[in-house]
């Protein structure tokens, strides 16, 4: 307690001397700090600072007292604002605007510059104000459309492309509110015979049709070539056709016929396809003096009115001949034999058969009554002698195969052959009208013959295989079936119509070799026990339905001499063909189910999948496309030169039509497939995940898929240039499918390639190390693992 007493002594003591020292200077500064309370002490804009015995004040940033000095005190001082844009150089810098405010400036840059500090930089603010240049040509919409933006500081401006000029006619501007407008160069006239073709920016000019350009381009823009008249006769002396003359005019030619012949109505030289044909002779007058039979229907004497029907038939038949003979030098004559029918037809199911020369036709009582004959009904049968050498094998149309015009030989093998019937209709009979020709020389193995009628509907008048089909041949005779009767000749035309040489050595030698690995691939599947399950068992079909599609193939597919067999033929081949493809769908189906399934690798014993159901779609689909194909166009089996799915009105489609859906299907399976691989192998049990060779099924199927599916494809592409070269491709691949498939299943699968050796004798028995880690399309681990 007494400590604490003489502290607060002592302490008292001190404050007491502090304040007879300092006393008088706090009280001073108290007091002039009062001063600069008061708001009157300094003017505006100014701040009133206190010091120990007196103040002072000092204008604010942006102002300058009125009497020049700094710090001032006393009344008549003022605070003027410092106008800081009248400085030179202004503060902004170049390429600015600066605005005066109260005790401070702002800074805005001029059109076409822009600052990094804002366009609004007010003095105060950190940073310092600069402008740049803006390049406005890296707008694209700163000039129109063909125009070139060129930029300048501070601006830029628009100039039009060459071949463009501004809407306004100014050569340079801004903006959007100018186009460019195409200039038309063909005011300045292209040169004589030519057009002026004007282009966005350009123009160039054509030389009408019948003139070439003198520095031979097709387009050009130089004023100086000239466009000179083609001499068309010149250049192709054959563009006019046989048996004609060519006259060059300026900027075309003339066409017309030399002496004993016309020009041919049918065709046109405006549509470029002019022809001529021989001043006709008339049959009639020609032909009556030689036939007693058409003698009498030329004497106006009184007959019978059965023989009024005929002779009126006999006088239209002469009017049809009078169009098709061509040739007076020709020696031409007939046989005729007709028919009256009167009380022939009386009972059901009977056939009448005529002959002229060695040429025969037989013709059906139903026939005859279907052709709405009024009265007495005459049937005729003409056998015509020398009109084969003049209605020639030039006059051969066939728009599916344009023979006549390709590398094929063709002969004139029979008489022409007319059937005649005084009923209305003349086409369209359901019971066939048969015809027996004889063939003028001996039918060799190589030809093939093909039934053929004229019509004078096509291109003027030609012979065209429309409505008529071979039902057999023979070196003798021929036999066609034809729908129709009226104004109707058959001939015969054979012709060395199978392919090239060089392609049948190359499918019959790729066949064969074909056939003999599929017989080893089908004995490797069925011996080979180490590599025995549903997978290798789905293989086996596949070779079994090749096997048997190749081989009908070798054996029939030219077995064209009876139309029966030649359908059947096909349609054995339509149906292995698509068994292949569907037993292909099957093995991709269950490759995509296996891998699905990867944690279960025989999934086809953890699934109990029962080959009889594969078994009925593999062989029972395709045989439903074929029955219902066959029902809706049976007569689409089978041609005239190959037993093969016939080609009029899409039928081929019904072969086509499923493969191309297969063909996508698997391909989408096995894409799928692969996509699942990628994801899964990764994240199942250690041991599957060491199967790396899991991925060769995928690409094996995919193998598989181009070999079986690639051909057909190259099939549709067989026209125009690369024809020939897809033919070639075509053939060689198709005809070593099978040399493929063993050569993917067996020679490239390493199980298989160990038991050949334990068949060879002297090997020894290879390691089955690699063997549990190894799988391949055909070969599958027997026992299921789960991770």
């Amino acid at each position: 307690m007494r400590g604490f007493k003489l502290l607060l002594f002592w302490g008292c003591c001190v404050m007491d001397i502090w304040e007879m020292h300092t006393g008088p200077t706090l009280k001073s500064t108290i007091k002039n700090a009062n001063k600069c309370r008061e708001t009157t002490m300094c003017p505006a804009y100014a701040t009133c600072t206190s010091n120990m015995d007196s103040y002072y004040c000092t204008c604010k940033r942006g102002f300058l007292s009125s009497n020049g000095q700094r710090r001032f005190k006393g009344p008549g001082v003022e605070c003027k604002d410092i106008d800081e844009c009248s400085q030179s150089p202004q503060p902004c810098g170049p390429n600015s605007v600066c605005k005066i405010l109260l005790g401070r400036y702002s800074c805005a840059c001029l059109h076409g510059f822009s600052s990094p500090t804002a366009n609004g930089w007010i003095s105060g603010k950190p940073g310092n104000f600069s402008c740049t240049d803006v390049d406005e040509c890296l707008n694209p919409r700163a000039c129109p459309e063909h125009a070139t933006c060129h930029n300048t500081v501070g601006a830029y401006t628009c100039l039009c492309n060459p071949g463009f000029e501004s809407s306004s006619g100014l050569l340079s501007f801004q903006g959007l509110r100018e186009l460019c407008e195409d200039i038309d160069e063909c005011i300045e006239m292209c040169p004589i015979n030519s057009t002026c073709t004007n282009t966005p920016g350009s123009y160039f000019c054509t030389c009408h049709p019948g003139f070439a350009p003198s520095n031979g381009q097709l387009n050009f823009t130089d004023q100086e070539v000239e466009c000179r008249d083609i001499d068309e006769c010149l250049q192709d002396p054959s563009t006019c056709g046989p048996n004609s003359v060519c006259t060059n005019v300026l900027g075309s030619y003339n066409c017309g016929c030399i002496a004993g012949f016309r020009p041919n109505s049918e065709g046109s030289q405006k549509d470029g396809n002019f022809s001529c044909q021989r001043l006709p002779f008339k049959c009639k007058e020609d032909m009556i003096p030689n036939n007693e039979q058409a003698q009498q229907c030329q004497e106006g004497t009184t007959m019978k009115p059965e023989y009024v029907s005929f002779c009126a038939l006999i006088n239209d038949m002469f009017d049809i001949l009078d169009n098709v003979c061509e040739n007076k030098r020709t020696a031409v004559s007939m046989k005729i034999e007709s028919k009256v029918i009167d009380k022939e037809c009386s009972e059901e199911n009977v056939t009448l058969s005529l002959a002229a020369k060695r040429d025969k036709m037989k013709i059906g009582c139903s026939t005859i009554e279907a052709s709405e004959s009024r009265g007495t009904t005459g049937v005729a049968f003409v056998s015509f002698v020398g009109v084969e050498s003049v209605l020639d094998k030039r006059f051969f149309h066939n728009p599916q195969t344009p023979l006549a015009n390709s590398e094929v030989k063709l002969k004139m093998n029979s008489r022409v052959v007319g059937g005649i019937m005084t009923g209305e209709k003349k086409d369209g009979f359901s019971d066939p009208v048969i015809y027996t020709l004889e063939n003028i020389q001996p039918k060799q193995k190589f030809e093939r013959p093909i039934c053929v009628s004229w019509r004078t509907d096509v291109e003027g008048g030609r012979w065209t295989p429309s409505g008529c089909v071979v039902l057999e041949a023979s070196e003798v005779h021929t036999i066609c079936s034809c729908n129709h009767l009226a104004n109707l000749a058959i001939i015969m035309a054979s012709g060395e119509l199978t392919m090239e040489f060089s392609l049948y050595i190359i499918s019959h030698m790729g066949i064969i070799i074909s056939l003999v690995c599929l017989i080893l691939a089908i004995a490797t599947f069925l011996l080979c026990r180490s590599i025995q399950n549903h997978n290798t068992y789905l293989h086996l079909h596949l070779c079994v339905c090749l096997l048997l599609a190749e081989t009908v193939f070798l054996a029939g597919i030219d077995k064209t001499d009876n139309q029966m067999g030649c359908a059947i033929i096909a349609g054995f081949l339509h149906y292995f063909f698509l068994a292949c493809f569907f037993w292909m769908l099957v093995e991709a189906v269950m490759l995509f189910l296996m891998v699905r399934n990867l944690k279960v690798v025989n999934y086809f014993s953890s699934r109990n999948i029962k080959m009889p159901y594969l078994c009925v779609f593999g062989y029972g689909l395709p045989g439903l496309v074929v029955v219902i194909s066959a029902s809706v166009q049976p007569q689409g089996y089978g041609m005239y030169n190959r037993c093969w799915l016939n080609t009029e009105a899409g039928f081929i489609w019904s072969f086509l039509g499923p493969v191309c859906i297969v063909i996508m299907i698997n391909s989408i399976l096995l894409t799928w497939t692969l996509w699942i691989l990628r994801q899964r192998l990764s994240s199942v049990n250690a041991e599957v995940s060491t199967l790396k060779d899991t991925r060769l099924l995928t690409f094996k199927a995919f193998a598989q898929l181009f070999i079986l599916g690639c051909s057909w494809v190259l099939g549709l592409f067989q026209f125009g240039p690369v024809a020939g070269v897809m033919a070639y491709l075509f053939t060689i691949i198709n005809s070593l499918q099978g040399a493929f498939i063993f050569l993917i299943h067996c020679l490239l699968n390493h199980q298989v390639r160990e038991e050949y050796k334990r068949w060879i004798p002297g090997k020894t028995k290879p390691s089955s190390e690699s063997q549990t880690s190894r799988i391949s399309l055909s070969s599958m681990p027997s026992t299921s693992k789960t991770g």
